[in-house]
Parts: C-alpha cells; structure tokens; sequence
C-alpha cells in the first residue's frame, strides 16, 4: 500500500493522504494536520482574549482605586507594571484547569503529561506556557503548533491532544516523540 491508499489514523480517509505530514512521529492527512493547528491557534487566540476582558476591568478598577489614595502617577504607574506581572503569572498557568483553558474547552483540545497522560498541572502549565513571555516567540510558537510539540511542550513535558481521537495512538502518552 503506497502513501496515498493508506488512510489517515485520526480521520480514516485516503483522500488528503497524497500531501501527509507529521504530528507527533506520525502521518496524517494535511486536512487533520491543518485541523489540528487550526484549534490550537484559536485556542490561543481565544485565551488572549479572554485575559484582555477580565484584566482590563481589573487594571481599571485599580488605578481608580489608588487615584484617591494621593499616590503619584509614578507609584501608580509602577503598582500597574507589577499588577501586570502578576496577571501574566496567572496567563501562564491558564492550561492548568484538568489540562484546559477556556479556549482549549471550546476548541476540544488539552493539554496532557507526556508521560503519565494525567491532565497539566500548573507547574507544568507555567512552564510550557512561559517561552510565551519572550518577545516574538508567540509568532515561532504558531509556527510550532502544527508539528504537535512546540517550545514549551518540551520544557514541561506536556503533549496536546484533540479530544475527539482522544484514544487515538498518536495521542497516547507513550507516544512522546
């Protein structure tokens, strides 16, 4: 059986299995490879907005509340440069959730152990979600989410799956490739 007679281990069909690429040490269709990539970049996309929602009204309400105080625009300044810090700190561990974040639930992909598949643990969500602090690595990032594994999926050994082939192997935690 050649390359384009072999179906697709997550959908099943031959049809895009002409242009196949890897996710995670194995071929699949461009169309679940595509699939796939495209969940996790809206997955993130949602979640930034999210954050933006819910840390606007908390800067907001903060430097409202220090304004009366008699604080000079400096300390303020610097009040909101580490609430900042300590809202991305939050940012980081967004995946730590049973391995999801909001938009992971919507898009039906989570993060999971490598190893052991258990769901994400905030250490592990803080530090595959860290590379996302450093300049210009979201864009390397999304460069990364189609191959499966990206920058900080290393560093905590954590592995993406799509919920709906969930018991697929190219899912499977002994598959850490």
């Amino acid at each position: 059986m050649n390359a384009e007679q072999t179906p697709c281990p997550l959908c099943e069909q031959t049809k895009h299995m002409r242009k196949a690429k890897p996710l995670y040490g194995h071929m699949v269709c461009k169309k679940c490879y595509y699939a796939f990539a495209n969940r996790r970049q809206l997955a993130f996309f949602l979640d930034v907005i999210v954050f933006r929602l819910l840390t606007l009204p908390i800067a907001f309400g903060a430097g409202v509340a220090m304004a009366p105080l008699g604080l000079s625009k400096s300390a303020i300044q610097t009040a909101g440069w580490g609430l900042t810090f300590v809202l991305f700190g939050v940012f980081t561990c967004k995946d730590c959730l049973a391995g999801q974040s909001p938009g992971k639930a919507l898009c039906g992909v989570k993060v999971l152990d490598a190893t052991t598949g258990h769901p994400c643990g905030i250490g592990a969500s803080f530090k595959r979600n860290l590379p996302l602090l450093i300049p210009f690595m979201p864009l390397i990032v999304a460069y990364q989410l189609c191959k499966g594994h990206r920058t900080g999926d290393g560093w905590s050994n954590t592995k993406v799956i799509w919920k709906k082939y969930a018991s697929n192997p190219i899912f499977s935690p002994s598959q850490t490739s």
